[in-house]
């Protein structure tokens, strides 16, 4: 319990590498003002040297193009892509036979057609994956040439899918993971907690005035409630 209170708290966090970023910036500033206690902006140098490095990390995790890849983006696109193989498909194949065999479109759209294009995103693959295994499984050669063009668009979007689930993954992940150059910008905004809690020692909370916690992720209830535990268990001074 007491232990904790000199760990490096902010080798702790879990936050994206942008939002760790933004925190940093904020801490930045902040030490910039001229009103601002020498020993504090003696800090500010080395935690400008150690962003810069973290920042420089970033730039070569970006694209080519210079834009970050979006996880969600790219799963929207997949989704689009499949959704308009089912609409031309329903239009120009299946159409046409449930004029004739209208017992088949219960086959194909257990949901209706709606229950395809607009599915919620949490059932999406299950639903897709049985249509284009119906389409796949029919005895004629139109319908399963069909599905091989929406088994092709399937795996893309499924593809897409866990691209974006590891991406969301990522963002949890602690700064153990994420590189020297995380490790060292921890160690840097450190540092300026010590300084400030040390230059206002009479007033420790005002040390909090460096540090944007709320560009941070909430920590979660259960973490909450087991912070407050411990801070009530602390004996009272004196």
């Amino acid at each position: 319990m007491y232990e904790e209170r000199y760990d490096n708290h902010f080798r702790r966090l879990q936050a994206s590498r942008d939002a760790f970023a933004s925190f940093a910036d904020y801490t930045l500033e902040a030490l910039r003002p001229t009103a601002v206690a020498k020993l504090l902006r003696d800090e500010r140098p080395a935690l400008q040297a150690a962003l810069d490095a973290f920042r420089g990390g970033l730039t070569e995790r970006a694209t080519g193009s210079g834009q970050r890849q979006s996880g969600t983006q790219t799963e929207d696109q997949a989704f689009d892509a499949l959704k308009k193989l089912v609409q031309a498909t329903d239009k120009k194949l299946l159409q046409p036979r449930f004029y004739d065999q209208p017992a088949e479109q219960a086959l194909f759209y257990p949901e209706k057609l709606s229950g395809l294009t607009q599915a919620p995103k949490a059932q999406r693959l299950t639903r897709f994956t049985a249509y284009v295994e119906r389409l796949e499984t029919h005895p004629e050669a139109t319908l399963q040439a069909a599905g091989q063009q929406a088994r092709a668009l399937l795996t893309a979007y499924t593809a897409a899918t866990a691209s974006k689930n590891q991406g969301a993954k990522a963002v949890k992940d602690t700064f153990s993971a994420l590189g020297p150059d995380a490790q060292a910008l921890a160690d840097a905004l450190w540092a300026v907690y010590c300084a400030a809690l040390y230059v206002h020692r009479q007033e420790p909370g005002l040390a909090r005035a460096y540090f944007a916690y709320d560009r941070l992720p909430n920590r979660s209830p259960a973490q909450q409630r087991a912070r407050k535990a411990a801070a009530s268990a602390v004996p009272a001074a004196g």
